[in-house]
């Protein structure tokens, strides 16, 4: 069977998620419910890096025991992303015991081969970002260097270290990027990556000796892990042991761009030292801003995503989400946006379409949906969507993955159904049923279109199952189809439910049972 691993940057837990935080999260969360529908095993993986200095200081802030703190944002953490309907298999900590046996074991295996060195230096440091700086990552407000995402002056730290030799991964990684040209997407931001490379790569440190809460090194206990070393191999935590990472499971990760270069330099170096499989493809997100600030919680200025979907809807938000902002884009979040697409596209188009279909078939008996060729043939024409090649019997979910899930375009993935929907509210429009259906004559061609749209709906409900979860729920109740709760499941299955559904040519509506009992009767009159 094929397996598919999908995590998401694990969050700093020294505050309440907010909507960036649930972006990464509802793009890995398509990922796995679309891999499962389509026959895949998966883990999908989140969490909390928990050995961080900023989480010892708000655990001080809040006059509580490290431990105390981070075992109620743990619970915090993983109510908020049931809440959303995120369907992680594992959400791990990186204060597990067997996390911090694992970095142990990896520390060891570099130190081993000479990669790991000890240094004395000075530099500055972003307690923020949990990041190292030089000068040139700097920018000048008030007459002092600051951070640029944070605007709070750096400590200056000197201190003997621990460093990893990625300077003698140098043409390993060169060559890994040319093998693998999709590593990294979108492609701008992969050549930002490279072009760093190719300005030379620098020795990093893995190890700090002024925080004792951390991961002790093996090789020296009076040094802990430094957080950006220990939080990457959370990915091998969650995978070694269940077997996702052998050469039949295809891993990706869901970053940020400000861990981009952590995650497609440093990581793959380090993983290379300990001789693992490196991830086939990582995608970067891009920042949210409001009023054209990076979304941050230590500047105040984060939109809170429960909020958002207990005032509108879960599939509200991830349609906003997904359909807006293209995959690595920076975009200016507005609740006022989600509202009008929640209003106009959602409930308006795809409501509209929904309810003129399924009052029609109940007020005309019509119980089953039938595919129509030479009607399906009609519906095509002038369709820009590339969803709509799909429209055939026993179709092959692998041509999703390759237009689609390849390189994460879900903007146009989405934007491809909503034509569809679009689509099939004029074809309504224009057949007329309501029309057909009084003149014997177009009887039975009003019923045929019908029919035909019955199938239709279910295609797009079928297209938008790993999305607009709650909708789904809805429709599966309308058509009463067993096969449509394995799509929707949560847990992982070996058959994909989309070839079974596919192959269907007719599957009886739940409509009301009075008017199935109705037409019946009237049948016999005739």
């Amino acid at each position: 069977m094929k397996k598919f691993l999908i995590t998401t940057p694990i969050y700093y837990p020294n505050g309440y998620p907010h909507i960036w935080h649930a972006y990464s999260s509802f793009i890995a969360d398509f990922f796995a419910r679309y891999k499962r529908l389509l026959g895949y095993e998966v883990k999908f993986s989140t969490g909390n890096d928990e050995n961080s200095q900023k989480i010892v200081q708000q655990a001080q802030a809040e006059w509580k025991d490290i431990m105390e703190y981070l075992n109620e944002m743990g619970q915090k953490r993983e109510w908020v992303w049931k809440h959303l309907q995120i369907s992680y298999t594992d959400f791990i900590r990186t204060t597990q015991e067997n996390h911090k046996h694992l970095v142990q074991e990896m520390l060891q295996k570099s130190y081993d081969k000479w990669d790991i060195y000890e240094w004395e230096y000075k530099w500055y440091y972003c307690v923020g970002c949990e990041g190292f700086k030089t000068e040139k990552d700097l920018i000048e407000k008030n007459w002092a260097l600051v951070c640029p995402d944070h605007l709070t002056k750096p400590d200056v730290i000197t201190e003997k270290n621990r460093f990893f030799k990625l300077k003698n991964y140098q043409a390993k990684i060169e060559n890994f990027y040319k093998k693998c040209p999709e590593f990294l997407l979108p492609e701008y931001r992969f050549n930002e990556m490279k072009s760093f490379v190719n300005g030379g790569l620098e020795d990093f440190s893995v190890s700090r000796e002024t925080n004792k809460f951390w991961i002790p090194l093996p090789f020296d206990l009076q040094q802990v892990s430094y957080v950006r070393y220990d939080a990457l191999f959370n990915y091998v935590t969650v995978s070694r042991e269940s077997w996702f990472r052998d050469n039949n499971t295809q891993i990706v990760h869901i970053l940020w761009k400000d861990i981009a270069r952590f995650h497609s330099i440093f990581w793959p170096a380090m993983l290379m030292s300990v001789e693992y499989r490196l991830p086939d493809t990582e995608f970067v997100t891009g920042f949210f801003t409001v009023d054209g600030q990076k979304m941050s919680k230590s500047l105040g200025n984060v939109i809170d995503p429960v909020k958002v979907v207990d005032d509108y809807d879960r599939d509200a938000l991830i349609f906003n989400l997904l359909y807006d902002v293209p995959i690595g884009a920076d975009w200016d979040f507005s609740v006022e946006r989600l509202g009008n697409l929640y209003e106009s596209m959602l409930i308006g188009w795809r409501g509209n379409l929904v309810n003129r279909v399924t009052s029609l078939c109940k007020k005309y008996w019509i119980t089953a949906w039938k595919i129509n060729k030479k009607k399906r043939e009609v519906f095509k024409e002038n369709n820009n969507s590339k969803l709509v090649q799909y429209f055939e019997d026993g179709w092959d979910g692998s041509k999703i993955e390759e237009a689609y899930l390849k390189k994460a375009d879900i903007k146009w993935y989405l934007d491809d159904w909503y034509q569809l929907v679009q689509r099939a509210n004029e074809y309504i429009t224009h057949a007329e049923p309501w029309i057909k259906y009084k003149n014997e004559m177009t009887k039975d061609d009003a019923i045929a279109d019908l029919q035909f749209l019955l199938y239709i709906v279910k295609n797009i409900a079928l297209f938008s199952a790993p999305i607009l979860v709650n909708w789904f729920k809805k429709i599966q109740a309308i058509f009463g189809n067993e096969e449509f709760s394995e799509i929707n499941s949560e847990v992982n299955n070996a058959n994909s439910p989309f070839k079974v559904v596919f192959d269907m040519e007719d599957f009886p509506v739940n409509l009301d049972p009075k008017i199935i009992y109705q037409k019946k009767e009237e049948e016999k009159k005739l």
